[in-house]
């Protein structure tokens, strides 16, 4: 739902309005949390309806009366072109684009802060693999002059990928001539174990980046092995094991069964150890990721994954 939002923005503004049949496509929860979230806003209902593709009676729109539990539509001209409604045509929402930037950016588990760059363009922080990640409403705003400049102001040395919706071929020739990797949003949304969508980014490697040793009781990641105090190895072995189930959380209360802590300060404990390691704090968040209200899941895919007896 996320990337359909965003697609409808990108065709129409942020300004856009968005009808009750339009999000009939979406199961009712999913509806719903995006409304907790305020990423989506129920404006007040329609009470008139677009004319005739081929009418010439001069109304900018058409009056809707109510008939029972259903609503019609009125033509003037030709009652047989009246529109029968449901309660749902008339709903009307708006969105939030900020609030929905901030979702999408959580959905990817990206590390950072998410901020507005520029008009309509934003970073959404960084990939594990430390790639910066951008997010625009219009392809041309990142080939505009200037654009790749403001952007590597806000990123720094780091290399980018960019999010649009609509990206043409002669487009994206102009951006990975700078260096910008650019990908449509619809091709980096994925549904996930759970059923929601999930920003994914960067794609599996065909060399795993994290390797186990159970019988050296040793980790490795991307190259470099992570020595980890006793109990945060014994805890981390249990998110690298979780990762390869069909649900990759490990969910809080198993942590504290296993454990005897709470969840939240054996995590902390846990992500300081790695940047112990030399992982950055951001990375360590991403690695360690946070599952909102379940638990935590290590942050790779699972062909990044191996474990060895």
């Amino acid at each position: 739902m996320l990337a359909w939002l965003w697609t409808r923005l990108s065709e129409g503004g942020a300004r856009v309005a968005i009808s009750g049949r339009a999000l009939s496509r979406f199961s009712a929860n999913d509806i719903e949390r995006v409304l907790r979230a305020q990423v989506l806003i129920e404006e007040q209902k329609a009470d008139t309806w677009s004319v005739c593709a081929e009418c010439d009676c001069g109304l900018d729109a058409r009056p809707v009366e109510q008939l029972g539990d259903a609503f019609r539509a009125c033509c003037p001209h030709d009652q047989a072109e009246d529109v029968i409604l449901q309660k749902d045509d008339l709903r009307r929402f708006s969105v939030d684009v900020d609030r929905l930037v901030t979702r999408i950016s959580a959905s990817g588990d990206l590390g950072g802060a998410v901020t507005r760059i520029a008009d309509d363009v934003w970073l959404l922080g960084e990939t594990p693999s430390g790639h910066a990640v951008v997010l625009s409403i219009d392809a041309e705003n990142l080939v505009a002059p200037g654009a790749v400049m403001a952007i590597r102001v806000a990123v720094g040395p780091k290399p980018i990928m960019a999010i649009v919706h609509d990206l043409s071929a002669a487009i994206a020739v102009r951006l990975r001539e700078v260096g910008v990797e650019p990908h449509e949003i619809a091709a980096v949304f994925k549904a996930g174990s759970d059923g929601t969508e999930r920003l994914v980014l960067d794609p599996p490697s065909s060399v795993p980046r994290l390797v186990m040793k159970l019988s050296a009781q040793s980790v490795t990641l991307d190259g470099r092995r992570l020595d980890l105090p006793t109990q945060m190895f014994a805890l981390f072995r249990l998110l690298i094991e979780q990762s390869v189930k069909r649900d990759p959380v490990l969910k809080k209360q198993d942590i504290e069964r296993q454990t005897g802590r709470p969840p939240n300060q054996i995590i902390r404990d846990l992500r300081k150890a790695l940047v112990g390691c030399g992982l950055t704090s951001d990375q360590a968040k991403a690695l360690v990721a946070t599952v909102h209200a379940r638990g935590y899941r290590l942050g790779l895919d699972l062909a990044e994954v191996v474990i060895e007896s």
